[in-house]
C-alpha cells in the first residue's frame, strides 16, 4: 500500500480563474487529508498483519472521505475478492468507477475483477471503456484480447493484439499472441 495521494489543485472556472478557498475550507480539507493519510497508514499495518477485513473497512472509510482515492477502491476490491467476496468486490469497484476522477484505471480494475471470476463477457465493456477513456497501459489491452479469446471472438482478439503490437512494440509477447490469435481465427479454435 502506498501513501494517500495529494489533492490536485482546483479546476479553473469558466472565466479561467481558480476560485479561492476560504480559510475554513482549506483547514477542513487539510484535516480530511490528514485523516485519510492516517487511516491509509493504519491500513498498511493491518495489511502486513494479514487482517484484510480491517483493511477493507478502512478502504471504505477512505473513499467516503476522499472519493477520488482510486488506490483505496482497487486495494479494497482486490482484498474483497481474495476473501471470497466477489460480489462485494464488484460492487465496491463499480462504486469507484462512478466516483473516480480517473475512471479509466478503475474501469480496468473492475474489468480485471470480472476476468478473475471468469465473467469475460461482463469484463469486455469495462476494458473497452478503460481504453477509450485512456490512462491505462498494456495490461488493459492484453486482458481485453484474452477476454475475446475466452469468448471465442477471435476476430476481435486479433484486432486488439494488432493494437498491442503497434502501441506497445516493447511488449515481448505481443507478436506471439497476435500470431496465436490469427491461427485461432483461421481454425475457429
Amino acid at each position: 500500500m502506498q501513501k494517500a495521494p495529494q489533492k490536485p489543485s482546483q479546476k479553473p472556472t469558466a472565466k479561467g480563474t481558480v476560485p479561492k478557498k476560504s480559510p475554513s475550507q482549506t483547514q477542513v480539507r487539510g484535516m480530511v487529508d490528514a485523516l485519510v493519510e492516517g487511516l491509509w497508514e493504519t491500513g498498511d499495518k493491518y495489511f502486513h498483519d494479514g487482517d484484510y477485513v480491517r483493511v477493507v473497512s478502512l478502504c471504505r472509510v477512505c473513499v467516503e472521505a476522499d472519493q477520488s482515492f482510486d488506490e483505496a477502491y482497487s486495494s479494497g476490491g482486490y482484498l474483497l475478492w481474495s476473501l471470497g467476496e466477489s460480489a462485494s468486490a464488484e460492487a465496491f469497484l463499480e462504486y469507484g468507477t462512478r466516483r473516480s476522477k480517473k475512471p479509466g484505471a478503475l474501469n480496468s480494475e473492475m474489468a480485471q475483477q470480472l476476468f478473475r471470476t471468469k465473467n469475460y463477457a461482463a469484463a469486455v465493456p469495462y476494458f473497452q471503456k478503460a481504453i477509450k477513456i485512456g490512462g491505462v497501459g498494456v495490461t488493459s489491452y492484453t486482458m481485453l484480447a484474452h477476454s475475446y479469446t475466452k469468448l471465442n471472438k477471435f476476430e476481435n482478439a486479433v484486432q486488439v493484439w494488432k493494437q498491442v503490437v503497434t502501441k506497445f512494440p516493447e511488449f515481448p509477447a505481443g507478436s506471439k499472441n497476435l500470431k496465436d490469435a490469427e491461427e485461432r481465427l483461421k481454425t475457429g479454435k
